[in-house]
């Protein structure tokens, strides 16, 4: 978060070093794949290596090339969500400044195990850099956040609630579905508990702590979502988009290696899976969903292959493109920079022309003409000021009486 004393200069995108950026990718695919052949040839099932090796010679392009058409669209809704609500928050970020800011935070976000931080550090940081102050940045990205993961926790309670009343055929026990779909189930619960105490106003004595002011920003970030559900705009769909796709390129891969199991059974360990990135650990992501297909006795060889496929689509396909948006993306901010620039420079201009126009004097209002005789006497004799005559004052009683003895004299 930048500091109202900070110049463009102290608050620019850094260089992008290429082989360092590799270098952190690639640590996490070893380690991935160093941890599940470790765990399968610990546990004696050493079958699983050869089969998962055996279905990636005989991997289908054609769902490979599904899948990449899928992540692509994913993208595109998180664009589309993203200029929906930056747009309503300032001008100056629209589809092409929101494309950069998705590309740049979709490579931070997917490289670095952190729940998304580093695509919410790069939005946070780009809404700062479009002119707005730290609360409004930070209001802003809360709603677009709680937009995007309202339909996160809805599809963990929609697809545990359908294996729990047993919509479709699982292995698993029922409390692996249960227990997800009751956790978000009680996040969307309190998400909204929250909104509707900041629409009846503070209660309570502690109405100005930090949990009291934090609950009020959640809460508040949750009813300008309601409205902008209210809102006949089409760019919402892009908060289903984006996690509908993205799951979409799983269920891809898991049909280009073998076969698919219920879309239920994909979902729920798509999103559980995807829950696992809170772990600050490398291959997080990987290992949370690859389990739970596992738990819901999916064959440990097509699991594992498809995961890792998904994470290599899922991954690398915004990387390159990515790391052309950067650039770009600096360049957006030195233009909104140069805006600043000159709107600064213009501001005391015109300010010192309004106080000189306030300082110059104003000419006498001209007295309208009245009606008088065609050659203008009567307008003569309007604009000439009357002059009434003066009354002597009244003599005084003393003055009086020596008058009179004068005339009788």
């Amino acid at each position: 978060m930048l500091g109202p004393d900070q110049n463009a200069s102290d608050s620019t995108l850094p260089a992008v070093q290429v082989r360092a950026l590799l270098r952190r990718a690639a640590l996490p695919a070893l380690l991935v794949l160093g941890t599940a052949g470790g765990l399968i040839l610990a546990g004696g099932h050493v079958s699983a290596v050869t089969d998962g090796l055996r279905r990636a010679a005989h991997v289908s392009g054609l769902w490979t090339g599904a899948g990449v058409v899928f992540e692509v669209v994913s993208l595109a809704g998180y664009v589309m969500l993203l200029s929906l609500v930056a747009g309503a928050a300032t001008p100056r970020i629209g589809r092409r400044e929101s494309a950069q800011i998705t590309l740049v935070g979709a490579a931070a976000t997917r490289l670095l195990p952190t729940a998304g931080a580093g695509g919410a550090a790069t939005t946070l940081f780009s809404l700062r850099r479009a002119g707005l102050r730290a609360g409004e940045a930070a209001r802003t990205l809360l709603v677009f956040l709680v937009s995007l993961y309202a339909v996160f926790l809805s599809a963990i309670v929609l697809a545990g609630g359908a294996l729990v009343l047993g919509l479709a055929r699982s292995h698993a026990t029922v409390a692996l579905s249960a227990v997800p779909a009751g956790a978000a189930l009680a996040g969307i619960v309190a998400a909204l508990g929250f909104g509707l105490a900041v629409r009846r106003g503070p209660v309570g004595v502690r109405a100005h702590s930090r949990r009291a002011r934090t609950a009020r920003l959640l809460g508040g970030a949750v009813l300008d979502v309601c409205r902008l559900v209210r809102s006949p705009d089409i760019r919402l769909i892009g908060a289903v988009a984006y996690w509908a796709f993205d799951a979409t390129v799983l269920w891809a891969m898991l049909n280009a290696f073998g076969r698919a199991p219920a879309l239920p059974i994909v979902v729920l360990a798509y999103f559980v899976g995807q829950a696992a990135n809170t772990l600050p650990l490398p291959g997080s992501v990987s290992g949370g969903i690859a389990g739970v297909l596992i738990a819901f006795g999916l064959p440990a060889g097509l699991a594992l292959a498809a995961v890792l496929a998904y994470r290599t689509i899922a991954v690398w396909l915004p990387v390159p493109v990515a790391l052309a948006a950067i650039p770009r993306l600096r360049a957006t901010f030195a233009r909104w920079s140069a805006e600043d620039a000159t709107h600064d420079e213009a501001a005391p201009s015109a300010a010192n022309v309004s106080s000189a126009a306030r300082e110059q004097p104003r000419p006498a209002p001209c007295r309208r003409a009245g009606r008088g005789s065609a050659d203008g006497a009567g307008a003569h004799k309007e604009s000439t000021p009357r002059i009434r005559p003066v009354r002597p004052a009244p003599a005084s009683p003393t003055s009086r009486r020596a008058r009179g003895s004068e005339l009788r004299r």
